[in-house]
């Protein structure tokens, strides 16, 4: 992964949103990331709607490794 100082984003990849059919009249928007990052699938992940620039902008906050089991343990306790 990269490390960034505080409040600097770093633009890591140019791709379109594309819809995803999950069944009959039903779609949703997929953002794919660069095949670099697949480790972070599966990962416990907020995102925030923002403005950017005067453009709509997502925050992808991904939760620590460490984190992950014990967020998938509470889920299920829940």
């Amino acid at each position: 992964m990269h490390a960034l100082p505080k409040h600097e984003l770093l633009e890591t990849h140019h791709t379109k949103i594309s819809l995803h059919h999950a069944k009959a009249d039903y779609s949703y928007p997929t953002i794919r990331l660069p095949h670099t990052f697949s480790a972070l699938a599966g990962l416990p992940t907020k995102i925030y709607q923002t403005i950017h620039g005067g453009a709509l902008a997502f925050l992808v906050v991904i939760a620590p490794k460490e984190h992950a089991a014990e967020s998938s343990e509470s889920s299920v306790l829940t």
